[in-house]
């Protein structure tokens, strides 16, 4: 089950930082000569923006959020296979907390 657990973190902040990285090269080669307006990269992740290295590094961020959500879910489906319905029941809590925080509703 850790071993389960480890390669989702693992492989979703690998993934997020490749994209990051990827993203942060090509805005610099692209964009490199305008400054970066603070109050763009405050509007939040926007993945509608296609193929552009802002798009890159926002998808990379939205995936690096989404890292322990997915993280959590898996935990849950693997307490359940194993009908350990204490620790279902918890980590079902969490996942609910965790999506209610994402979605904005706590």
């Amino acid at each position: 089950m850790e071993r389960w657990l480890s390669w989702v973190l693992r492989t979703g902040v690998l993934l997020a930082a490749l994209l990051v990285s990827v993203g942060g090269l090509w805005y610099f080669m692209v964009d490199g000569q305008r400054e970066i307006l603070l109050d763009r990269a405050l509007k939040g992740v926007d993945v509608h923006r296609g193929l552009s290295p802002t798009g890159l590094i926002h998808l990379g961020l939205l995936l690096l959020i989404l890292t322990p959500v997915a993280r959590v879910a898996l935990a849950l489906g693997l307490y359940l296979e194993e009908r350990d319905w204490t620790f279902a029941l918890i980590t079902f809590w969490v996942l609910l907390v965790l999506l209610g925080s994402l979605l904005g509703y706590l």
